[in-house]
């Protein structure tokens, strides 16, 4: 986690140990997504648990919505919704189309 280099918006996903998904989550901004991972990480629990991370890049120029909305395709895709029911995600609504957009 601590060697984590995206500093483009993206999509990423984490694992614990075990290779169970524990947190999938959206960024942008000048920090990307390694200025969100690393806000994960003044959390105690999730810097005990949170061990590796996966990274799907978007374009630097990609539209809030459209980053919203594939975070809720992916979030779908891994049927997290069922499987992490303490979690929310933005909904899924439009995706390909507001993903076709930015492209």
């Amino acid at each position: 986690m601590d060697t984590v280099e995206a500093f483009s918006p993206g999509l990423y996903l984490v694992v614990d140990a075990r290779g169970r998904i524990v947190w999938l989550g959206s960024a942008a901004g000048r920090q990307g997504v390694t200025g969100r991972v690393r806000t994960h990480l003044i959390e105690s629990w999730k810097r005990e648990v949170f061990d590796r991370v996966w990274v799907a890049p978007a374009y630097d120029h990609i539209t809030r919505a459209a980053l919203e909305s594939a975070e809720g395709w992916a979030a779908d895709a891994l049927n997290l919704r069922a499987q992490m029911p303490h979690r929310t995600w933005p909904p899924s609504t439009n995706w390909s189309s507001l993903i076709a957009q930015t492209a």
